[in-house]
């Protein structure tokens, strides 16, 4: 066993070219991890009446909730109010969602792993698969709100894209960094849940920047989910991304493909020993 366990760590470089292999190899089962998310969705709202529409009906609630109350307290006109909200909302929820989900995305799947003979990054997709549906479900309601209140396409527009792909580049690499962090250290799940409730108060969904000053704007940007959020909102809103925002977010990305592919050629063989 120890011979076994030194031989992996003398050689990480295999372990390196396993995980993209790995990757790969999960990349190419789409019908098996689209069939687990669509599986998981319907278990999670077994026996409800209206089913996947309270993802709907719950994201309405909370942008209908939070436009009334908060846009008293912001120096912006009601309607940009509701679509900051809206759009941001749906945004930030899919970006801390792939954080949290990435946390339990190893150790859910504990059954599968110890089971069957899978690509591990088959559970990652699953994952994201599922997060997209929300996601897609939720900006259904925003996409009703911008018409609503009049929005007109732009050229500016087209900037979403690059922000959609850079928001799936992440999602595979957090999700695969937290699974294996936390398999191997089961705090880290209680320690992400409660950074994130956090989170909500201080990236610009309730609050915009634009009702900021001084020393408490330029505190604002030390937040890296709010630029997360701004690449994909402004454009949509007809807005021009801030180039520090892309900065940051390309820069933040690179940085997280770097820790998972260290952690992955350090953790990745032992993760059924985890579970």
């Amino acid at each position: 066993m120890n011979r076994t366990l030194t031989a992996r760590r003398a050689t990480p470089g295999g372990d390196l070219t396993g995980f993209f292999a790995d990757l790969a190899a999960g990349l190419r089962m789409t019908d098996l991890w689209r069939t687990f998310a669509w599986d998981e969705m319907q278990q999670r709202y077994r026996r409800s009446i209206l089913g996947v529409l309270w993802i709907i009906i719950a994201y309405a609630i909370f942008v209908g909730g939070v436009s009334i109350i908060f846009s008293a307290f912001s120096r912006q006109d009601g309607a940009f109010f509701l679509i900051h909200v809206a759009i941001g909302y749906a945004a930030f929820n899919f970006i801390v969602g792939n954080v949290t989900d990435g946390c339990t995305v190893f150790t859910g799947a504990r059954v599968w792993i110890h089971s069957i003979a899978l690509p591990h990054s088959i559970h990652i997709y699953r994952s994201i698969c599922r997060s997209i549906f929300i996601f897609a479900l939720q900006f259904l309601v925003a996409a009703v709100i911008l018409v609503a209140a009049g929005w007109r396409p732009s050229l500016l527009n087209l900037w979403v894209l690059p922000a959609i792909a850079v928001f799936l580049l992440n999602a595979v690499a957090i999700q695969y960094l937290m699974g294996l962090i936390s398999a191997r250290y089961r705090d880290v799940n209680h320690l992400v849940t409660s950074i994130t409730r956090l989170l909500l108060f201080i990236t610009p969904i309730l609050w915009t920047r634009y009702d900021l000053r001084g020393a408490r704007s330029f505190l604002a940007d030390f937040n890296p989910v709010a630029h997360y959020v701004e690449i994909f909102r402004a454009p949509i809103m007809n807005l021009e991304p801030r180039p520090l925002s892309w900065a940051v977010v390309l820069v933040l990305t690179v940085l997280v493909w770097v820790a998972a592919v260290i952690a992955a050629s350090r953790m990745r063989r032992r993760l059924a020993f985890w579970l």
